[in-house]
């Protein structure tokens, strides 16, 4: 019998934030956007090395070109840090992941433009989009600290400095109570209309047991 594939089931959990707590996480979101469009201008330009790297390599290679450090003074875009001062290393590295997801699926859907594999014969190119709506990943330790599930404790950036603040969990559903599921890294969702926690889970579906054969036997 094959063994059930893992799934990824996503759970909304609630935030009721303070009014100042809503004004760090508009001011979180709107800085992570920032730096998604800067790395996706990045990592366009230098996609021609970066394209054949694995998720592992991409990363790394990406900071070589505009993270600078003591041993590494001398990068090809010192910009970002300047524009970005103290951006911390887990949002860099999610900014980073979501910046290359978008070249890659920009090169992607141009070639096949190219190669006239197109819904209409007169189907315009596709574009680049460095301004979509995304979300803050949180890594946890790094970004966001778990209290149990009725506070979470998420680094956010005040205008100035990146900060802790605490806020309650109103409202979850109940798959972090199954032990085999695993919690992964949940994004920070806030806007005009809601806040919450977007939060995915590796689950495993349950074994389904071999119905019974029921043998007919004519008299």
């Amino acid at each position: 019998m094959k063994t059930p594939n893992k799934v990824i089931r996503t759970d909304k959990w609630k935030l009721n934030p303070s009014s100042e707590q809503k004004a760090l996480f508009a001011e979180t979101v709107k800085v992570y956007r920032q730096a998604c469009r800067y790395l996706v201008g990045i990592i366009y330009t230098d996609w021609s090395e970066l394209g054949g790297l694995t998720a592992d390599q991409l990363t790394p290679a990406v900071e070589k070109l505009m993270h600078e450090t003591a041993k590494r003074p001398n990068i090809k875009y010192p910009q970002f840090n300047q524009a970005f001062y103290k951006f911390p290393s887990y949002y860099r590295r999610a900014a980073i992941a979501f910046a290359a997801g978008q070249v890659s699926s920009f090169v992607t859907r141009y070639r096949e433009w190219q190669s006239g594999n197109r819904k209409k014969r007169d189907s315009k190119p596709p574009r680049l989009n460095a301004d979509a709506g995304c979300y803050p990943a949180l890594y946890k330790g790094q970004c966001y600290k778990l209290y149990g599930f009725d506070q979470v404790e998420i680094k956010v950036f005040d205008g100035k400095n990146w900060v802790w603040t605490m806020v309650q969990i109103t409202g979850l559903r109940e798959r972090h109570q199954v032990t085999t599921n695993k919690m992964m890294s949940p994004s920070l969702i806030f806007n005009d209309r809601c806040c919450h926690l977007s939060v995915p889970f590796t689950c495993k579906p349950e074994k389904r047991k071999p119905e019974a054969n029921v043998t007919a036997v004519d008299l």
